[in-house]
């Protein structure tokens, strides 16, 4: 290399200060002196430097203002320096966490997945059918949208029940080999799990990762989620409201991708969600029309020059969710047995007390909490509003710190719109109707809405407290040292409080040898235009449904199980077979008149065979002795004694039944000890 003897004309780098920058805001609030027009921070290089630096590296004055016409996009680099990201190992790192969580919460019944389910008796196993349907009607070619296997003759429309379609259908595969119960605990773990991770891929759009977590916690881990979770599957798997705020958020604000993608995400996952929960969609639009009023009254300057690009993608993800759903939204509003509203819109609410009032599913309530919540209208798994005193002070402490934050103010459309509707028609404080009417008594004269329970907006509800203690919490960090720490120490309050019971319930349900080795199975059916009919009594237990699942379908039943379409509101009058046997309520004397109508019964819908389902730990209700009352009164209307099961709780099945006319006379064999 050769020497120069003349001095280098390269000067010294001069040390350049850092500029102090403003604090961070969103992307739809560019610096003030940029307002009128996107900056550009990628110009060609002049002579003196880089655009707007001089040789000290201080900036001279921002770039030229745009001129007047339509606002240019921003650049991809500027959008996503203004949204932060999860990134894959830190998201796969949440779902760990609250996968664990999750697992943790319903330990009970993952000691024994195969036989123990999450919740109680009841609900549950109408969705364990449900799953079971599913697979078994694609495997049979009939109809998984229309079953007449209950309530038979007649039937049910699965699209007017939360019968979970998309779901039953991607466990399917785990139904098939390990029977419904499984798939039931797998799903109900996923709620939460999913629902809090997906709540944080959101949330680290607006908050650093540890507040972000925080607000996924609330949402995924809420009062609402675990009351829930006790037997309302379809009212736990809330993955989609979360994606909805972060697809919005890209369409409506960020604007990078091409529209027509983004509008085809929104319109697939808008179509999963009917598919999962019909009523959890109808809320979250509900919810997403207010805040998305409010979002465009923050941002009413930037209307004309955004409205083009989210009008393609709106139109797209409308296309596409109308040509998927048509078939399904076909089958529920023109198709057979459409009954609706089977519950009384004034019952299943949120008492106004119920933000700040614990209930029994919350771990540290207080025996006062829990007198003061024994009030409240409907049940515990409707009871899911509290939020506590803590987190609506950081939610408060958002909305100062983060007050010049568009998000901030969204957030707080849809909190308020989705916590107002879960108040139901009228006021209700500590378990009293005030009668003050309430804007959801609007909502429910609006067609299908009538047959949406109000306490359950709280499942939106509980997504924007999620996203505002999340921006409170990030927040904190432009607090001195002290504040911040009391910030946090309140935050850490709020976890507390929130913290859900540790021996969350779980019910037995074995499997009985009456149903999977086919003693309840009749024979081949009197008449070949339906397959053979069993009547199981009492026909008002919803664990009918499980035992006809677990028998592989081999019957088909009359029944009043809880489905909507079966319910005694749903039918009118019921015959006094689907009634005898209720627990709680006396046996009919077998009169004649009582004789004539069972036998009418019986000869119409060409029952061949009487189950009494047996009385296990998972139904209280179905005691021992109702058993027993039920299985004497049964064998004197029929005059033949029953085959039993030999399970460890055993099922009384009567295979052989006399004659219509020999059952109304009272014509029939002797009983035992007559």
């Amino acid at each position: 290399m050769p020497q120069h003897s003349a001095p280098s004309r390269l000067l010294p780098r001069p040390k350049l200060r850092r500029p102090k920058l403003p604090w961070p805001r969103d992307a739809e609030e560019p610096p003030a002196a940029t307002r009128q027009g996107p900056p550009d921070w990628q110009a060609e290089p002049t002579a003196q430097g880089p655009a707007g630096l001089t040789a000290t590296g201080l900036l001279l004055e921002p770039p030229p203002l745009a001129p007047a016409g339509p606002r240019p996009r921003f650049q991809g680099a500027t959008r996503h320096a203004l949204r932060t990201h999860a990134r894959a190992w830190e998201l796969g790192a949440v779902f760990v966490l609250m996968l664990g969580l999750a697992l943790a919460l319903f330990h009970a019944a993952w000691a024994a997945p195969l036989s123990t389910q999450v919740g109680g008796a009841g609900d549950a196993d109408e969705y364990d059918w449900f799953l079971a349907w599913v697979p078994f009607a694609l495997g049979h070619a009939h109809d998984p949208l229309i079953s007449h296997f209950v309530n038979f003759p007649s039937g049910v429309n699965l699209m007017w029940n939360t019968s979970v379609v998309l779901p039953s259908l991607l466990v399917s595969p785990i139904t098939v080999v390990f029977g419904a119960t499984l798939s039931y605990n797998l799903l109900v773990t996923l709620g939460p799990a999913l629902s809090g991770t997906f709540a944080y891929l959101a949330f680290r759009r607006w908050a650093s990762s540890v507040p972000a977590l925080v607000g996924a916690l609330i949402f995924g881990f809420s009062p609402y989620m675990v009351s829930q979770s006790a037997g309302h599957l379809a009212q736990t798997v809330l993955w989609s409201a979360p994606l909805f705020l972060l697809l919005l958020d890209r369409l409506l604000v960020v604007q990078e991708g091409k529209p027509w993608l983004e509008g085809l995400a929104l319109g697939l996952l808008a179509w999963a969600q009917l598919l999962t929960g019909e009523e959890i969609f109808a809320m979250e639009v509900v919810v997403a029309l207010v805040a998305l009023a409010v979002l465009a009254a923050v941002n009413y300057r930037e209307l004309p020059a955004r409205f083009p690009y989210a009008w393609r993608g709106a139109g797209v993800g409308v296309v596409v969710f109308a040509v998927l759903s048509a078939p399904f939204l076909a089958v529920q509003y023109l198709g057979p047995y459409r009954v609706q509203s089977p519950h009384p819109p004034d019952v299943y609410l949120s008492d106004l007390l119920n933000f700040i009032v614990p209930t029994n599913i919350t771990k540290f309530a207080t025996k006062a909490a829990l007198h003061t919540a024994a009030h409240f209208s409907g049940n515990g798994s409707e009871q899911g509003a509290y939020l506590g005193i803590p987190f609506l002070l950081i939610m408060l402490l958002a909305l100062f710190l983060a007050r010049r934050r568009k998000v901030t103010w969204v957030a707080l459309a849809g909190f308020l719109a989705a916590a107002i509707l879960s108040l139901g028609p009228t006021l209700h404080i500590g378990g009293h109707d005030t009668k003050i009417p309430l804007p959801d008594d609007l909502l429910q004269k609006i067609g299908p809405f009538k047959n949406v329970l109000p306490d359950r907006f709280a499942s939106v509800m509980t997504l924007f407290a999620g996203l505002l203690v999340a921006l409170g919490l990030h927040e904190l960090g432009r607090l001195a040292k002290l504040a911040m720490a009391a910030g946090w120490a309140v935050a850490a309050l709020g976890v507390v409080a929130l913290l859900p019971v540790t021996d969350f319930p779980a019910s037995l349900d074995p499997l009985f040898a009456a149903y999977t080795a086919g003693l309840a199975c009749p024979g081949p059916s009197n008449n070949p235009a339906h397959p053979p009919v069993a009547l199981l009594m009492p026909a008002s237990d919803e664990l009918d449904l499980r035992w006809q699942a677990e028998s592989g379908f081999c019957f088909v039943m009359p029944s009043d199980t809880g489905m909507t379409g079966t319910n005694p509101g749903d039918v009118g009058q019921q015959n006094v077979m689907l009634t005898a046997g209720t627990p709680g309520a006396p046996l009919p004397p077998l009169t004649p008149e009582v004789r004539e109508e069972a036998s009418i019964f019986l000869q119409d819908l060409d029952v061949q065979e009487i189950v009494v389902v047996p009385e296990t730990p998972a139904s209280p209700p179905w005691s021992p002795a109702g058993q027993a009352g039920l299985v004497s009164w049964v064998t004197e209307l029929t005059g033949e004694q029953p085959a039993q099961s030999y399970d460890p709780f055993r099922s009384y099945v009567w295979k052989h039944l006399p004659p219509p006319a020999d059952i109304a006379s009272g014509n029939v064999g002797k009983t035992a000890g007559s």
